[in-house]
């Protein structure tokens, strides 16, 4: 339908002389399938078309034909499986209670002994683990006495520094005391510095170099 399309529009344009597209409307030959029935066409009732005796004779023998073959390889098809059905449950041995038993005891036994590993291998393993949280809780217990002890010490220390530093302070029993040692040693902080790096300490000092 497009090559019969393109087909015309060429023929179209090289009758009027020009290679311009033409815009042509296309109808279409049938009815598209999007489109719903004609309102003229839906309430009509399609006319049934009569069946000929041989015809009718002809179908029914096909048919019945067809229902024939069908059911024949239905009924195969549950043959072969019966067949099979019976194939492996003959394939099976049968067992008296005695040996069921006795293969049910060693199964049991198996389990046992596949218990018994697995249990011990868990308890080695609980038992490692154990090990080693207890080596790791004894080792941070000792980490943490050891900072105690550090702690301690820097403190200890501190207080020694103190107690020597406190020999010095100016109480109320040796305030007196404390008043005349620093009249009678008077310290002058003033200092100055010239171009050359000289050091003058005090008012009226000589120059000290550092």
């Amino acid at each position: 339908m497009l090559r019969q399309l393109l087909n015309h529009t060429s023929v179209t344009a090289s009758k009027t002389g020009s290679n311009d597209f033409a815009l042509e409307f296309v109808r279409w030959r049938r009815k598209p399938r999007w489109l719903p029935v004609a309102k003229s066409k839906v309430f009509r009732v399609p006319e049934r078309k009569k069946q000929t005796d041989e015809e009718r004779t002809e179908l029914m023998r096909l048919h019945n034909q067809y229902k024939t073959q069908l059911r024949s390889v239905r009924q195969y098809l549950r043959e072969e499986v019966i067949h099979n059905q019976e194939t492996s449950t003959a394939d099976h041995i049968v067992l008296t209670p005695e040996q069921e038993e006795a293969e049910f005891q060693h199964c049991m036994d198996v389990n046992a002994a596949w218990n018994a590993k697995i249990a011990s291998e868990r308890d080695a393993r609980l038992a490692k683990e154990r090990e080693e949280k207890v080596a790791y809780v004894q080792e941070r217990l000792d980490a943490g006495k050891l900072r105690d002890e550090e702690r301690r010490e820097r403190v200890n220390e501190r207080i020694r520094q103190e107690i020597e530093a406190s020999k010095t302070f100016v109480t109320r029993d040796n305030l007196d005391e404390a008043i005349e040692t620093a009249l009678a040693n008077p310290v002058d902080h003033n200092f100055a510095i010239d171009g050359a790096g000289n050091l003058y300490k005090g008012r009226a000092t000589n120059s000290l170099n550092n």
